[in-house]
């Protein structure tokens, strides 16, 4: 198990270097460092090392500081297996205390400063973290989940007008999804629609069926940035020579659908501004390098950094399901494989979802349980063949029924 555990974390810690070569080509952009320092067997405790940055808006050091703080205490429980629902308590550039809300999955048991740093409107917090890793509680956790979405609405297309960020939308969207597949092994989001659909003005439940049915998905990704405006901001008597900035807004609401029940299982809505560094006149490639290693592409960054953190804590742990294809010979098809990490001998529970009404004609889905467990026999890319542990009778099982690993 230590052997599995240390593999685990030197695999996690290549990948992490691969991204590191990207992201430290900025001074601006809002980075992280991790090193792993000890590791003591068996407990696997490590120290974990981290640097997050932040940008210093209208000199306001102290919130930067906690910016950069959390920032770095997310990234290192992060990558030491930990999975974060809150950092917020902050003293003087350091933990207030340990009520860090995290899952079974790790632990802290003690948070240092190592330094602080400000150059060029960039504060860089450096910390050291004494975390101490868990296996995962969840065994839907080792299937991988699908998630689709479509190009992220602009709600007030106006505002785009500064700067011509018509296509801000398309381009977040594909840099949610390249963060989102190197953060989280246990998600996906497979499938990108390439059109803008207005989430907020949908019948949710149904269009999230209809997306994930045609993206083979379980779950639908719904984004709407609420704000992109831009405002001016005068300069104070102690940076007058700095004259007038103008700060964009970068608000958003984001949710997590269930494509087989049209249940929402999470909504968070996120605020945030940063500095605009381009003329109000001029057209804007948000699809360029120029545009992500701005401070607003960076705002961007660490605001989707945060969004799927939290789709991880909430997502992880949920049932992961899968619908069958097909039935014949008293076995059935289902459309997740070996690139959903399904091996033979997994155990599944067999399932399908009915409407009924009440009274007052108030929708409802019943779910409805096959008596048998089901173990996969033969697994394949993107399908694997299940049949009944206890070899009966596999009656009543229709294409379009579900199956589930919790």
């Amino acid at each position: 198990m230590c052997q599995q555990q240390c593999i685990g974390i030197l695999h996690r810690w290549f990948l992490l270097e691969l991204d590191m070569l990207n992201m430290l080509s900025s001074l601006t952009r809002p980075a992280f460092i991790i090193a792993l320092f000890i590791v003591s067997m068996p407990s696997m405790s490590a120290w974990f090392s981290a640097t997050g940055q932040a940008v210093v808006i209208n000199g306001d050091k102290q919130t930067a500081r906690q910016q950069a703080t959390q920032e770095a205490i997310k990234q290192a429980l992060l990558f030491a297996g930990a999975s974060v629902t809150s950092v917020q308590q902050i003293a003087n550039g350091l933990l207030l205390d340990d009520q860090l809300e995290v899952r079974a999955m790790g632990e802290v048991s003690s948070v240092e400063l190592i330094d602080e740093v400000y150059q060029n409107g960039i504060v860089s917090v450096s910390i050291r973290a004494d975390i101490f890793a868990q296996d995962s509680k969840c065994s839907a956790a080792d299937y991988t989940k699908r998630i689709a979405t479509t190009y992220f609405p602009i709600r007030y297309e106006g505002q785009a007008a500064n700067g011509q960020v018509h296509k801000l939308g398309k381009e977040v969207a594909l840099k949610f999804q390249g963060i989102m597949n190197k953060m989280t092994p246990g998600l996906n989001l497979s499938h990108i629609e390439p059109y803008v659909f207005e989430w907020h003005r949908a019948n949710l439940p149904l269009q999230a069926a209809s997306l994930a049915n045609k993206t083979n998905a379980q779950y639908v990704l719904t984004v709407t940035l609420d704000d992109i405006s831009v405002q001016k901001q005068r300069g104070s008597a102690l940076t007058f020579y700095k004259g007038d900035q103008y700060m964009r807004a970068f608000d958003y609401t984001l949710g997590l659908i269930n494509g087989a029940t049209g249940e929402q299982l999470f909504q968070q809505t996120y605020r945030s501004q940063a500095p605009w560094d381009f003329a109000l006149t001029a057209q804007v490639d948000v699809g360029s390098q120029a545009f992500w290693k701005s401070l607003y592409g960076q705002n961007i960054v660490r605001q989707i950094r945060t969004s799927i953190a939290d789709l991880e804590e909430n997502a992880l742990c949920e049932p992961t399901m899968g619908r069958v294809l097909a039935v014949a010979n008293n076995q059935a098809q289902i459309n997740l494989g070996r690139n959903h990490k399904v091996q033979a001998g997994d155990t599944l529970t067999l399932f399908n979802v009915k409407q009924i009404s009440d009274t007052f004609g108030q929708q409802y889905k019943q779910f409805v349980l096959h008596p048998t467990t089901m173990v996969v026999k033969q697994v394949f890319a993107s399908t694997a063949t299940i049949a009944p542990a206890d070899n009966s009778y596999l009656g009543n099982v229709q294409p379009n029924d579900y199956v589930a690993r919790q």
